[in-house]
Order: C-alpha cells, then structure tokens, then sequence
C-alpha cells in the first residue's frame, strides 16, 4: 500500500502540470518553416496553460520528436474517421513559445 501512494505521489506533479481535453479533430496544419504540426480541436483548446496565447487555438508539437510521425498517423486517422481524442497537454508551452504543447493523446474506437 505504501509503494502505491508514494508511486501516486511521485505522479502528481506530472498530473497536476498538464492539461487535458476530450475533443474531435477539426484540422491540422503543417508548418515546415517552423518544424511544426499544428492540431485545432473542434470547439477549441480547453484547460490551455497561461502561455497559451490568442494567435490560434491548436496545440502544437515538433516534427523532430522521437515519435512525431506514429502521432502524425494517428492524428490523421483520428481526424478522417471522426474518432475522440482525449489531449494532454504539456503545463508549459515548450514546443512553440505561444502554443499548447501536445505531450500525449488517447485515440477512442467510437
């Protein structure tokens, strides 16, 4: 039982720094000047960090990440079938100064 809580504990920093949001896929843009891909979720970036800023509402991530073209893929097919994508979001803009960063996604069957 310790070993669970102190696990949860070491986790909560991690949990409490990113955002997360449950939305389908309206576009995504690649941005090659700026070695970005840019996902606009239908209705808009919810829980954004406060370096969020008002120039789009997408979250970004880099092309240059270790699995930049699995989520690529998977976006893209995500965006095409109309599935839900649960979001989650760095606490800090890190890829792009003004952008929610993209840390990781969930891809839903329905």
């Amino acid at each position: 039982m310790r070993k669970i809580i102190l696990a949860a504990l070491m986790l909560l920093p991690t949990l409490v720094s990113a955002g997360t949001m449950t939305a389908k896929i309206d576009r995504i843009l690649f941005y090659e000047q700026g070695n970005l891909i840019y996902v606009y979720p239908e209705g808009g970036v919810q829980n954004a960090p406060a370096c969020h800023g008002s120039n789009g509402d997408y979250i970004s991530y880099k092309v240059s990440r270790p699995m930049a073209k699995e989520y690529i893929s998977a976006l893209m097919s995500a965006m095409y079938a109309k599935k839900t994508v649960s979001f989650v979001i760095e606490g800090d803009c890190i890829d792009q100064s003004m952008s929610a960063t993209l840390r990781y996604f969930i891809v839903y069957a329905n």
